[in-house]
């Protein structure tokens, strides 16, 4: 099977991808879910000319530059206040509804108030310091479009409009699969030839960081039976497989054989990039290479928009930037380089030693997309990793 782009990649995944059901969770319960529903301003934003300064109150036809008597105070929480008597003005409060015979306010730093009136110690504007009513949505307005990624900000709008049990994605079921008898538990100490389980961990990690969702880890022995024994029981809890490891051409990568025997041939296997070449795609399963760079590498660039797709959210953005030194492009491979940005904006390449290489890749905040050509790029396409 020949080599594909990684632009053919994507769209043999996402074209697979199946959109999950929908839940209903509590409030309290929603916080990083994808909304499955469209959200509507109950009562107009704000439902009242809101005061938005701690001060005083009154009609501007009455000021006169003498103090003005005191009615009474005026809280945030109060109903309409009575009429205000001529020429006197409200002690008022920050969130309190405006009373409807006065136009102006005057916050505290700018009054010299007593027990009994105000001085005003400024030139006073009608309609300052006043947050009108439906000023930021009508009643009906859209605020919440479903596929919307819940975060603290969409849970106050929820709150505020009474959105107590909402409908979400539900929590996709992921199994994570990592391969390799050279890796040992971490809380163990190596010989010589073994190493230490990172891939499990930085995969769990990531799943977590990018969203919710119902993940677990297993590790497999390298041999076949194990391997498609393992494989078969996630099949059987999971909407999702993500494998590291064993998808190579080696004579222990198994990955590939025990696939072939549960599913059928790979959508497909090879990817014209670098790190992340073997890259391999079955219906609900995605065979990363076990290099620690090429494993999260191959994790943002591919499952990041397969999950989004899954869950029903928008693409993450991916940007256009300057580079800050000239990369070389590679005349048949697309690399990808982990990068940062600079004060300027523009991508600075973090360039590791190898696909094992995942230190210096830490200091990156991304990801850049180099196509294959004969040229220095100066620009590039960039997709966050955080």
């Amino acid at each position: 099977m020949s080599l594909i782009t990684p632009q053919e990649a994507e769209k043999i995944i996402l074209a697979n991808a199946e959109l999950l059901d929908t839940e209903s969770v509590r409030l309290e319960d929603a916080l990083g879910r994808v909304l499955r529903e469209d959200l509507f301003a109950d009562r107009p934003f704000p439902p009242f000319d809101r005061v938005t300064m701690d001060g005083v109150a009154f009609r501007f036809s009455d000021f006169g530059g003498s103090p003005l008597p005191l009615q009474g105070i005026h809280a945030a929480g109060s109903p309409i206040p009575p009429p205000l008597n001529p020429g006197h003005c409200w002690q008022i409060m920050t969130g309190s509804i405006m009373p409807p015979d006065c136009d102006t306010v005057v916050p505290y730093e700018e009054v010299t108030l007593n027990e009994e009136s105000g001085k005003i110690e400024c030139n006073p504007t009608p309609g300052k310091f006043i947050h009108r009513e439906g000023s930021d949505a009508a009643t009906g307005d859209l605020l919440l479009k479903s596929g919307t990624r819940i975060g603290p900000g969409q849970l106050g709008i929820m709150a505020s409009i009474g959105a107590v049990v909402v409908g979400v994605t539900r929590l996709p079921r992921l199994k994570i699969l990592t391969t390799g008898d050279e890796l040992i538990p971490i809380d163990d100490t190596p010989l010589p030839h073994q190493l230490r389980q990172s891939n499990g961990q930085t995969l769990l990690s990531a799943v977590h960081q990018w969203g919710p969702a119902d993940v677990s880890w297993d590790h497999l022995a390298d041999d076949l039976e194990t391997t498609t024994a393992g494989i078969a029981a996630a099949l059987k809890e999971a909407d999702l497989i993500i494998l590291s490891g064993g998808i190579s051409k080696g004579k222990k990568d198994y990955v590939r054989s025990a696939l072939e025997s549960l599913r059928g041939e790979p959508a497909f296997h090879g990817v014209a990039q670098r790190p992340g070449k073997p890259l391999a795609v079955w219906q609900g399963i995605i065979a990363l290479p076990g290099n620690p760079n090429s494993t999260l590498t191959t994790f943002h660039r591919y499952v990041v928009p397969l999950l989004q797709k899954m869950v029903g959210t928008s693409p993450r953005e991916v940007m256009y930037l300057p580079l800050a030194e000239p990369i070389k492009q590679n005349p048949f491979l697309t690399q990808f380089l982990p990068a940062k940005m600079n004060h300027e904006g523009k991508a600075v390449s973090l360039s590791p030693q190898n696909s094992g290489d995942f230190v210096t890749p830490l200091a990156g905040t991304g990801y850049l997309e180099i196509p294959p050509g004969e040229g220095d790029l100066s620009a590039a396409h960039f997709f966050p990793s955080h």
